[in-house]
């Protein structure tokens, strides 16, 4: 009996080390923030005052990410499209709608990426009135 429990305390000792080693499945390791200014502006017209106001939409955010996968596997290049998530400097986060990878790093659609396959992507969020401040991944 008490080899029964010593036999099931090492399997979970040996378990839970396991998990607390292992990588996470998607590691952004470095990212360098590209903002584009819109091209158009708009207007309001104040009543009281009676002059038109322009006013300018905020910058859409986007990044070249530098990231890898803890396992080696060509991936379905659109799919990813929201895998990578930006929190901005004042707190707001915004999932990336765009991800757009060098002609060269793709095969009929696809993408290797892992440990030692690194790739870069052209990734775009939302438009925001602060810049990113961090970036994380969550591709399997």
């Amino acid at each position: 009996m008490k080899f029964k429990y010593l036999f099931l305390y090492t399997i979970g000792i040996m378990l839970t080390s396991s998990l607390s080693y292992a990588k996470p499945p998607c590691n952004v390791e470095s990212f360098q923030a590209i903002d584009i200014t819109p091209e158009v502006k708009g207007g309001v017209l104040d009543k009281e005052s009676g002059q038109f106001l322009i006013t300018e939409k905020p910058m859409m955010r986007c990044a070249n990410i530098t990231f890898s996968t803890a396992h080696t596997r060509n991936r379905v290049a659109h799919m990813m499209n929201q895998g990578f998530e930006a929190v901005y400097y004042d707190g707001n986060t915004s999932k990336s709608h765009s991800v757009t990878f060098d002609e060269d790093d793709l095969k009929a659609g696809y993408v290797k990426i892992g440990p030692n396959h690194p790739k870069t992507a052209y990734v775009c969020f939302t438009t925001s009135e602060t810049p990113i401040n961090t970036i994380s991944c969550d591709i399997k």
